[in-house]
């Protein structure tokens, strides 16, 4: 006969259970936003001179800031994959695009699994609210996404979308949302209230009016950037952003209101920089040196992990690991292949470097940075030293001297990482699309299209051909 446990016991016998047997901790909300063309240099927070992005600065205060993370490429078409797989460009295969609309161009292959597809498996909703014509459905980006919604408008109409897909949600139903802001792409052209708020010099280009024409003239030599131009043209682009980060704010608050701030974990990055003449060029996706690959990795974390706050990490990172970072505060044991989680450096229980070096792939180049020394290299054909280009970036941050010529022993040891990166990498097989009427003009308004085709292949140039990009 069983011996029955006396009512009495039954309370404390429950307690003792659920000592023995935690409940699992709570999946946070998850939350990307990517300022298209941010630079990683234009935080304030991060020093830079005006006053851009107070809002932005605070979400670093509550978190870290890694100073010195890298794009996996320096224009849109290949960092998203990059940033949604956590695979280099090479991997996911989505590299450049065709040139017209009858023409094919690779989409993300369904063999891919993506970062929205392993947390749909981990019980989460996925959306996707953004503007940029490269998310179009046509390339594969939306695999696992409950919403997909590329051509959302401006960040306010981003935002109201993203809130109200939220809204809609069972109430403690864990999200991954993804915000794709581009006000700051070319033109820039800040909201009135805001445009002059910086000095502006005494150029008298009208970026907004018929910017199509200007645009296409810088890059054929026909109208030659003056450095009261460049000024000018910094001052919309820094108002673009203070436009942006009010618009974060602004969520920011919406999220504290909904009771939701303190269980997410934001992370707030561009897809790549932007370039004001630094190296010949403008706009992005013509070189990969850092003005187009440094980019803001900015992470707040829920508070339930009681994690250091105002916290700095200086060493090189790569941005792809923002997938592995998603899934493993999800609670998603399978990784992306070769990548990994930067919970243990948000959590401070990490200083080192992320990465030991890292890479980025532009359709006709590599870059390998390890930190004090960047080798550039051609992607085909380049077996001549002269196809290298190699920088001290402790002596010469800006990358303006080629030192390959002079320093065969350190460009061959580059040339090892290179090596070593290239035979680490496991190639997925692209389909084939074709472009659609509609995608190919929006793509051809972006300047993806439609013009002077991608960089030189010899890096070592003093002033490289500036790209559609």
């Amino acid at each position: 006969m069983r011996k029955l446990v006396p009512a009495l016991l039954l309370p404390a016998l429950a307690a003792l259970l659920l000592v023995a047997c935690p409940k699992p901790p709570r999946q946070p909300h998850l939350l990307l936003l990517v300022v298209d063309c941010l630079r990683g240099d234009e935080l304030s927070v991060a020093g830079y001179p005006r006053p851009t992005t107070p809002n932005i600065d605070a979400l670093a205060r509550a978190g870290t800031r890694f100073t010195r993370a890298r794009s996996q490429a320096s224009w849109t078409r290949p960092s998203l994959p990059s940033i949604l797989t956590g695979l280099y460009p090479s991997e996911h295969g989505l590299l450049d695009l065709a040139e017209d609309e009858k023409a094919q161009s690779a989409a993300l292959d369904e063999s891919v699994v993506t970062l929205a597809e392993r947390l749909k498996g981990a019980g989460y909703a996925t959306a996707m609210v953004g503007e940029q014509h490269q998310l179009s459905p046509r390339f594969g980006l939306q695999q696992g996404f409950d919403l997909w919604q590329p051509r959302a408008g401006d960040g306010g109409n981003i935002q109201r979308q993203f809130l109200d897909w939220q809204a809609g949600l069972a109430p403690g139903k864990p999200f991954f949302a993804y915000l794709h802001y581009l006000e700051l792409h070319w033109p820039y052209c800040p909201p009135k209230e805001l445009r002059g708020s910086f000095d502006e010099g005494p150029s008298r280009l009208n970026i907004c009016q018929d910017w199509r024409k200007l645009r296409d003239d810088m890059r054929s030599g026909n109208y030659v950037v003056t450095a009261a131009d460049r000024q000018l043209m910094r001052a919309r682009y820094d108002e673009e952003i203070v436009a942006v980060d009010r618009l974060i704010g602004a969520l920011v608050a919406e999220l504290e209101r909904r009771d939701l701030y303190d269980d997410t974990l934001i992370l707030v990055t561009g897809d790549h920089g932007e370039e004001f003449g630094e190296h010949g060029g403008y706009f992005h996706g013509q070189s990969l040196h850092n003005e187009l690959l440094h980019v803001p990795l900015v992470w707040k974390p829920p508070a339930s992990w009681q994690a250091p706050t105002d916290q700095v990490v200086d060493g090189l990172v790569e941005q792809r690991n923002a997938a592995a970072t998603f899934l493993d505060a999800a609670g998603v044991m399978e990784l992306p292949r070769g990548t990994h989680t930067l919970v243990p450096w948000i959590r401070g229980e990490r200083r080192d470097a992320p990465n030991r070096y890292t890479v980025s792939e532009g359709v006709d180049q590599i870059a390998i940075d390890e930190g004090r020394w960047k080798m550039i290299v051609a992607r085909e054909g380049a077996q001549a030293d002269d196809a290298f280009a190699l920088y001290d970036l402790e002596k010469d941050p800006g990358e303006q001297r080629n030192l390959a010529e002079g320093k065969r022993a350190r460009l061959a040891a580059m040339r090892q990482l290179l090596a070593a990166w290239r035979k680490g990498l496991h190639l997925a097989t692209p389909k084939q699309v074709t472009i659609d009427p509609e995608t190919h003009e929006g793509l051809g308004s972006l300047g993806y299209t439609g013009g002077i085709r991608g960089p030189s292949p010899t890096p070592a140039a003093a002033a490289p051909t500036p790209s559609p990009r």
